[in-house]
């Protein structure tokens, strides 16, 4: 007679078997490319002057594997030598022999990498490298009634402004904040796939209640271990006249 405690150790040592003899899905099916390991952005930020290492995986098709599977086949980790890559516009990036992304322009590139069979397409936009970002506000001191202008630039490590530069909406923290409301300045839509506005950028507020407004920025730069994001927060406050 076989005991409990033999049959569990039996089911253990099948199931075991099974994970061993391929239960995951080894066909590769497509790949992805990152400037972080464990980070698959889709789109990613540089700036010009940036030099970066590619992270890139072969993935097989989540649907065919086990739920204990993950998916990814291999990695340019362990196996860098399965990977190649290129970038679409030259002139704004090119990919240097140790498989790293050089940013040389400011521009919109595509870095695609060929593994096993499959490509996958990154896309880059790399712009001018900054140092901060300022928001300020004017007219102050800010009273109830007014509409002000909010100005947002960014600037080089000397404090000059940088025109150009990628950076996101001026907003508030709390986006459900009801002590103003915005007046857009109208822009022309980025092309795909930028999510950002070139600096400077400018809108109006409007001052409805008394309180402590904070509006803040950031510029997106998806470079390092962690990314380091520039941001800047301006603190306002409104009173009544």
């Amino acid at each position: 007679m076989v005991s409990r405690a033999n049959s569990l150790q039996l089911a253990v040592a099948a199931a075991a078997a099974v994970v061993g003899t391929g239960c995951c899905d080894d066909h590769i099916r497509a790949a992805s490319t990152s400037f972080l390991p464990d980070l698959w952005l889709g789109t990613s930020y540089a700036w010009v002057g940036d030099t970066v290492g590619l992270y890139a995986a072969a993935l097989s098709d989540p649907g065919n594997s086990a739920i204990w599977c993950s998916g990814v086949v291999y990695t340019s980790t362990e196996q860098p030598g399965r990977f190649h890559y290129a970038t679409t516009n030259p002139a704004v990036a090119r990919i240097d022999e140790r498989a790293r992304f050089v940013a040389l322009q400011a521009g919109v590139t595509g870095v695609i990498t060929t593994t096993g069979g499959v490509m996958d397409t990154m896309q880059v936009i790399v712009g001018p490298a900054i140092a901060s970002l300022r928001i300020t506000a004017t007219p102050l001191p800010a009273r109830v009634g007014d509409t002000i202008s909010v100005q947002l630039d960014a600037l080089d490590h000397g404090g000059s402004a940088v025109g150009g530069a990628e950076v996101q909406l001026l907003d508030f923290a709390v986006s459900s904040d009801s002590l103003a409301r915005w007046i857009r300045t109208s822009r022309v839509p980025r092309p795909f796939p930028s999510y950002t506005f070139q600096s400077p950028l400018s809108d109006r507020l409007v001052l409805l209640r008394p309180g402590v407004l904070r509006i803040v920025a950031s510029a997106p730069h998806d470079v390092g271990q962690p990314p380091r994001y520039i941001a800047d927060t301006l603190t306002l406050t409104i009173t009544v006249r």
